[in-house]
Formats: C-alpha cells, sequence, structure tokens
C-alpha cells in the first residue's frame, strides 16, 4: 500500500508513505491542509488509542431549545389546542434535528500517538474497519523498518554503554527480536571498547 484514502460527509484524508515518513493531505470545511510526519516521530503502537468526538454541545442547545419550546406550547394547551400541537411538533422535530446532526457527526478515530505528545487521527471505520486496521498495521511496520535502516547497526567508534541502550531501545521498540538482541549485544561486549 502506498496510499492509504479516507471520506466522510465533510472530511477528506490522503496517507501517502514516503521512505522516512508519511504526508498527510486533508480537506474540511476550513480548507485543504498537508503535512508530513517522519517516522521518527511517531510513538510506539502502545500510545495508539480509538476515540469519538461528539458535538455535545449541538445536542444539548437542541435539546435545551426543544424543552423551551415543549414548555410553551404546554402551556397554551387549554386555550389554543392546534397552536399546541404544532409547537409540540417543532419541538419534536428541533430535537430529533438536533440528535440526528450529533449523531451523524460524531467521528470515531484512532489517535496516533507522537513523540512530543500531539497525535494524528485515521478514522476508525473508514472506507472499512479492516482497511483502517490495515493501514495502520502498514505505517507501523514501515516505522519498524526505518528504525532498523537507522539504528540497527554497531558504531564501534562509540562506548560500550551508549551501543548498548541503543540496542535496548530498539528492543524496547519492537524493532529487533530477543534473539537479534542478544547477538548484538554479545557482538558489542566482544568489540567495542570503553
Amino acid at each position: 500500500m502506498e496510499e492509504f484514502f479516507q471520506k466522510t460527509l465533510f472530511l477528506k484524508k490522503r496517507f501517502i508513505f514516503k521512505e522516512n515518513g508519511v504526508d498527510i493531505e486533508f480537506s474540511d470545511r476550513d480548507g485543504d491542509f498537508s503535512m508530513f510526519i517522519g517516522f521518527d516521530r511517531i510513538a510506539s503502537r502502545n500510545n495508539v488509542r480509538i476515540n469519538t468526538k461528539r458535538k455535545r454541545l449541538v445536542l444539548r442547545y437542541g435539546l435545551l431549545a426543544a424543552a423551551l419550546i415543549l414548555a410553551r406550547g404546554l402551556l397554551t394547551i387549554n386555550t389554543d389546542f392546534k397552536t399546541t400541537i404544532v409547537v409540540i411538533a417543532l419541538a419534536v422535530f428541533i430535537a430529533g434535528g438536533a440528535y440526528a446532526y450529533y449523531y451523524f457527526t460524531q467521528l470515531k478515530y484512532y489517535s496516533v500517538g507522537l513523540e512530543d505528545k500531539k497525535i494524528f487521527m485515521v478514522i476508525y471505520n473508514k472506507p472499512s474497519i479492516a482497511e483502517a486496521k490495515e493501514f495502520l498495521d502498514e505505517l507501523f511496520e514501515r516505522r519498524k523498518q526505518y528504525y532498523r535502516d537507522e539504528y540497527f547497526y554497531i558504531n564501534y567508534e562509540n562506548t560500550k554503554k551508549s551501543e548498548a541502550d541503543k540496542m535496548k531501545w530498539l528492543r524496547s521498540e519492537d524493532v529487533i527480536s530477543d534473539n537479534e538482541f542478544n547477538v548484538v549485544i554479545d557482538e558489542i561486549n566482544a568489540n567495542v571498547h570503553d
């Protein structure tokens, strides 16, 4: 996969894999934006969370307006029955519209953590749940390969401690296996001098 597309009613996203990161282009009501995120800025997969973004304020104000209109309608029930029915119907319509807007604009997404404690979002179910998960799998596999290519070597000019720390970090990021870690630590201990 070289590109991944996501689209909702109000948002379009396009992720393009590069050698050392991912370009993210998105369009929403505010316009078109793009950004590049390097693999070295993306935190480990343990920092991926599933969140839901909701417009609770719209729902609250819509239900409040509906309640006020309904109260107004109930005050006129003894004097004008037709007006009361119209007002009650209007209150139900406003409450239904507020709930529909709340329901259809909520957005479930993966928040992918970055090293600077920021996030970027991958929509949870667009184009499907399986495809979004496949994209995340690909993202973290490419991140792992980037770290292997950039850091999985022994610098014999460096100290044992710094080289061992680098390998421990690679192991903690699940970039290298336990077996690879043990082999490279033995090599560092045998051939790197303090």
